[in-house]
C-alpha cells in the first residue's frame, strides 16, 4: 500500500490510500479553477502516476478504464465541493450513493505477513475497486467527525483539494505557493497603489 500520510496527524494506512487516491483523482482528472483537466489522451498517463504506488493496480490499468476513472473523479469532486461549502449532509448523501453502487464486500486479505481489512471483492475490475476504496475511505473520515480535514484550496482560481494532516486542522491552501500568493496579494491590497514619482 501507499506510504502513510506525513504530518502530525496519521491516518490508518488503508484510509491513507483511499483518501490520497481520491485527492489525486480530483486534482489530476478534473478541472480545478484556473487549471483545466488533462488533455484528451493524457488521462492514462495521469492514472499511471496516481496508481504507481500499487504494482498490481498499475499492471491492471487499461485505456478502457479511463472513462470510469474520470467519472469517479467527477463524483469525488462534487463531494469535496459540498464539504468546501460546509454541507456535510450533501457530501454524506453522495458518499452513500457511491457506496451503494460500489461492490463493497469486506474481507480480510493477507499482505506483507499481516491481515488487512479490504472493502472490495478480491476479483473485481479496477474502477469498481477504487470506487469502493475511495468512497469507504472518505466515509470513514466523515464518520470520524473529520470532514473539515478534506479541504479545497482557498486561493482564488485554484480549486485543488487536499487532506489536512496538521495538528490543529488549520490548513487552508493546497501548497505554500498558493498560500504565499494570497498573502502577497493581500499585502499589496493593504498598501494600495504605489504613489507616482514626483516630476519635479
Amino acid at each position: 500500500m501507499r506510504e502513510g500520510v506525513t504530518g502530525q496527524v496519521k491516518l490508518d494506512s488503508y484510509i491513507d490510500a483511499g483518501v490520497l487516491v481520491s485527492v489525486d483523482l480530483v486534482n489530476e482528472l478534473t478541472a480545478t479553477g484556473n487549471r483545466a483537466g488533462p488533455a484528451a489522451g493524457d488521462e492514462l498517463g495521469a492514472l499511471s502516476r496516481i496508481l504507481a504506488f500499487d504494482g498490481p493496480s498499475l499492471a491492471a490499468l487499461r485505456a478502457d478504464d479511463v472513462p470510469g476513472f474520470v467519472a469517479l473523479a467527477g463524483r469525488l469532486r462534487e463531494i469535496f465541493d459540498d464539504l468546501h461549502g460546509g454541507d456535510v449532509d450533501a457530501a454524506a448523501d453522495r458518499l452513500n450513493a457511491l457506496l451503494a453502487r460500489s461492490p463493497a464486500q469486506p474481507h480480510l486479505a493477507k499482505e506483507d505477513g499481516r491481515w488487512r481489512l479490504h472493502h472490495h471483492p478480491v476479483h473485481v475490475e479496477l474502477v469498481a475497486m477504487y470506487t469502493a476504496i475511495c468512497a469507504e475511505a472518505l466515509a470513514r473520515v466523515v464518520s470520524a467527525g473529520d470532514a473539515d480535514r478534506l479541504g479545497t484550496c482557498h486561493a482564488p482560481e485554484c480549486g485543488r483539494v487536499f487532506v489536512d494532516v496538521s495538528k490543529n486542522g488549520s490548513r487552508r491552501f493546497c501548497t505554500t505557493t498558493c498560500q504565499n500568493r494570497v498573502k502577497v496579494t493581500a499585502f499589496r491590497r493593504r498598501r494600495g497603489p504605489a504613489s507616482a514619482p514626483s516630476s519635479e
